[in-house]
């Protein structure tokens, strides 16, 4: 076979490939659609969050610290917060319905205890609790996998959720409502795991 023979057998394998692109354009294209649409839902449906750059994995799901399902450990410290509105727009937590503040009541605990984390929305919105890094507008970190109803499915009013979680890194955290823009409206406290 010549040079031009070759060269005219690649030329149509070449052509070959781009007829069948545009023959399953639309298909792939459709495909590909179809799967990042599954992917979302799935993240939403397991509230599954990608960490921001340069944060810390350790306090997260990467680092040992996971939510343990109720009853297979027993937990050395509850703890059940009361969530809902205040007036003036704002939100707040407290230790017993009637008296709701922003912030909410610091709760201090040592490392290594299995926690309890119950949350009672006593107001008339949804809303969650969560142990976070720092206090955000949206999309907080979770530590220690300490979630109570995740931004895309909130506890009801007049509902209660819980977690069991491990307090496995000594610092000063915060709790808040995961629920966009509600812990800046004052839904927050200061989380302190003591050595």
């Amino acid at each position: 076979m010549d040079m031009h023979g070759e060269e005219r057998e690649s030329q149509g394998i070449v052509n070959k490939l781009w007829g069948m692109a545009d023959r399953y354009y639309i298909h792939a294209t459709l495909l590909a659609a179809i799967l990042l649409w599954i992917a979302i839902i799935g993240a939403m449906i397991f509230d599954i969050q990608i960490p921001k750059a340069g944060e810390e994995a350790a306090l997260g799901a990467g680092g040992g610290a996971v939510a343990i399902p109720q009853g297979q450990l027993q937990p050395d410290v509850v703890i059940t917060l009361y969530g809902g509105e205040l007036p003036g727009g704002k939100f707040g937590f407290g230790l017993s319905p009637d008296e709701l503040f922003t912030p909410g009541p610091e709760i201090r605990v040592k490392q290594g205890q299995v926690i309890e984390l119950r949350f009672v929305n006593v107001g008339e919105l949804r809303h969650g609790v969560a142990i976070v890094q720092s206090v955000e507008k949206s999309n907080p970190v979770i530590l220690f996998n300490a979630l109570v109803g995740p931004p895309n499915n909130p506890i009801p009013p007049g509902s209660e959720g819980s977690v069991v979680f491990v307090a496995s890194q000594p610092g000063e955290f915060y709790y808040q409502c995961p629920v966009p823009n509600h812990g800046p409206k004052g839904m927050w406290g200061k989380f302190i795991v003591e050595p």
